[in-house]
């Protein structure tokens, strides 16, 4: 290419990578790429096909076979960081506490008394530790639900809880 050797533009595009690589771990989160490509894989690749070109046109091997036993070194290293690496990243959870939809189907205590069309407040404890949250009726009632008793949360919506009476468990 013009008087430019293949091993300095492996090295270039090397240079490169890490550069763009390093962005994307500062800002990756910033950006939502949920496009075909995703760039979180196509820069390693690059950057991987770039080293082992660069240190195969070192070796001086063919130019032609340098790239294709690069790209293939390449796609399997992405294979396993996507597989073992960057997808159980983007499945985990954030924080150790659960999540509203485990929330559901779950009793709570009353921590403040729930008047008919009102709200209160319950408490929700699990092995992360409790949390509490405003609660109304999930459907009509007639009487008050007063501080201590039970509530099976049916629904959550904009963080409050929609509960009904929990009497336990089955008396025979």
């Amino acid at each position: 290419m013009q008087g430019i050797s293949i091993e300095t533009i492996y090295f270039y595009v090397l240079i490169v990578c890490a550069a763009i690589a390093f962005l994307l771990v500062i800002f990756g989160d910033v950006f939502d790429f949920d496009g075909p490509i995703d760039p979180m894989l196509i820069i390693p690749w690059l950057a991987f096909v770039s080293l082992f070109g660069y240190l195969g046109e070192r070796l001086h091997f063919n130019s032609l076979l340098v790239l294709l036993i690069s790209a293939a070194i390449a796609s399997g290293i992405v294979f396993f960081l996507n597989f073992y690496v960057l997808m159980p990243m983007r499945n985990a959870e954030a924080t150790i506490s659960i999540s509203e939809k485990d929330m559901e189907g779950s009793t709570a205590t009353v921590v403040t008394p729930i008047p008919p069309g009102g709200m209160g407040e319950i408490q929700f404890k699990s092995v992360t530790g409790s949390l509490s949250r405003p609660a109304a009726f999930y459907a009509p009632q007639d009487q008050p639900i007063e501080r201590g008793s039970e509530v099976l949360i049916i629904e959550i919506k904009d963080r409050v809880c929609y509960v009904v009476p929990y009497e336990g468990s089955l008396k025979l």
